[in-house]
Order: C-alpha cells, then structure tokens, then sequence
C-alpha cells in the first residue's frame, strides 16, 4: 500500500484553530477558545462528548471558508487531506477530537469508540473525515471498514471521497469492496484518493464483470469506472474497451482510450493503433478523467 503520510498533530490543530478562529466572531470565537484551553488544562472525557456535540448550537452550521492557499498548506501538513466541502462544525469537531490528550492508544480507542456510538449523521461525518489526521491510525481500519458498509451517502462520502486514509490503510480486499460500493452507490470516482496506485488485477475482474452485468440488464455505465484498472487488467478487457468505442458517446469513447493507455501493454497499443483517430482527438482535446467524470455526475444529476 506504500508509505503512508506521517501526521504532526499540533501542526494540525493550529492550522484547523486559525480557520475556524478566522472565520468565527464575538460569542462563537470565544467559545471554542475557551473549550479548546479548558480541554488541554484538564482533559474529561464528558467535557470532550459535551463539547462535541455542543458545535452547532456555537458555532452555527454554515460552511467552511477555504482559500487556495489553504487547500496548499492543509496538503502540505498531511498529503491527501482536503477539506474542500467541510462545514464549520466539522472542522471544530475534528480539532476538538485532535486537540483532546489520550494518555495512551487504548484510552484513544475507548474515547473514539464512545463518539462514534453516539454519534448522530452529521456528527459520524466529522468523525470519518478526521481520520487521515486522528493518532493512531493503524487502529482505525475497522472503523473505516465500518463506515464503508453505511448505506447512507453522505457518511460513506466522508469515509470514501477526498480522504486518503482508505488508500493508505485498507487491505485488497476492503478497498476493491469500496470501489464496487462507490460505483454501485453511483458516487464521482474521480474524489476517491489514491485510485489507480491502488489499481489490481481483482478489481480489474470486478469492474468487468459489474459492467457485464450492467449491459445486460440494458442499464448505462459511467465512462469512468475504468479509470481503477489503471495498468491491470487480463487479455479480455480489450473488447470491453472495443464496446466502449462503440457507443455513441465521446465521454465512453474516450475512457477506452485513456484505459488502453494506463494498461501500456502490447494488447493496448495495438488497440490504439486500431483506434488511431480516436485516441488523436483524445490527446488533442487533452482530455482527462476528472473531466469525464464530473461530466458524468453532472450528466446524471440531470436525468434524475
């Protein structure tokens, strides 16, 4: 699964503080100040739940204020982590569940596991969201796996999208299963982290067959659930790729090709060869598989 980023807690903390304290004025400024120094002087547990769930009622519900630069600086502190999206109120909760002090990992554990508990939806998306920047990280795969099974989108969001934890940390096994369910749950690809590093010759199979299943069912595909094969895929890939430059679509057309040239074997330069023009106008267009997947999204949203 590679390296996996190292975290420097109090770089995290600081940088999430001055968002918040940037953003927040008079009464809501002071008061998570004032719980922030009140949890680090004398960490309890129920003063920490009590905060917690307190957020809201504070702080307000409304978004967080993001600068490109601070997109910059909050991937400089820890690699993958984007808080494009986040609300005040998750941003204050991750800081107050990263600023709290745990005398060791099996206190961490028993407080993690008390929040999660108790946790209502939009709290468990906070919870989630933090966990590339939480300690301890080793000892949250099964939460994460938990939060993966969630039939409700917008947990499973903030376990699946912009977060590289699952990236870093899940087995073979958890991470095709979480693709799968991201396609299935029709969610955008394109925001899941580390997609084609973590491309297998399983997955690969599993996303062939889904498609399969897909078309014989006379139901459409998005374009870009071919991005995850990245350069694994067996010798029969290629006529789904061939019924892809088929449709009548461009957005199909041209994940064939950008499949065909992630696999870089050669099957897929033959395959290009053959679609000569197409895999021109490709380049030409300098098309990308973000573009085709926020066109798929869009393109969805619309026809429901």
């Amino acid at each position: 699964m590679g390296s996996v980023s190292q975290v420097d807690n109090k770089e995290i903390t600081e940088f999430l503080k001055e968002l918040l304290i940037r953003q927040l004025h008079g009464s809501a400024s002071q008061w998570l100040s004032t719980r922030l120094e009140s949890l680090q002087q004398n960490p309890q547990r129920r003063d920490l739940y009590l905060t917690f769930s307190a957020v809201p009622r504070f702080l307000g519900k409304g978004q967080l204020e993001l600068t490109g630069e601070d997109l910059k600086q909050a991937e400089n502190i820890r690699k993958g982590f984007n808080l494009t999206g986040w609300t005040v109120p998750q941003a204050a909760r991750v800081l107050i569940v990263c600023s709290y002090s745990y005398s060791n990992p099996e206190s961490f554990i028993e407080v993690l596991d008390q929040l999660f508990g108790a946790a209502e939806v939009s709290e468990l998306v906070a919870l989630y969201s933090a966990l590339p920047v939480l300690p301890y990280p080793e000892k949250l795969k099964a939460r994460a796996s938990e939060g993966i099974r969630t039939n409700m989108s917008v947990v499973f969001d903030a376990v699946v999208l912009n977060n590289p934890y699952p990236s870093e940390y899940l087995n073979e096994e958890a991470w095709n299963q979480m693709v799968l369910k991201a396609l299935f749950m029709e969610r955008p690809l394109y925001r899941i982290y580390g997609l084609e590093r973590r491309s297998n010759l399983n997955l690969s199979k599993m996303i062939s067959n889904y498609a399969h299943e897909r078309w014989v069912a006379g139901r459409s595909t998005s374009p870009e659930m071919w991005r995850p094969i990245g350069d694994q895929g067996t010798i029969s890939i290629y006529q789904d790729l061939e019924r892809l430059v088929s449709m009548d679509d461009p957005d199909q057309q041209a994940a064939a090709v950008l499949a065909a040239r992630a696999l870089n074997t050669r099957e897929s330069q033959a395959f290009l060869d053959q679609n000569y023009s197409l895999a021109q106008q490709v380049s030409k267009k300098n098309t990308t598989w973000d573009e085709i997947g926020r066109r798929w999204m869009t393109k969805h949203h619309q026809m429901n």
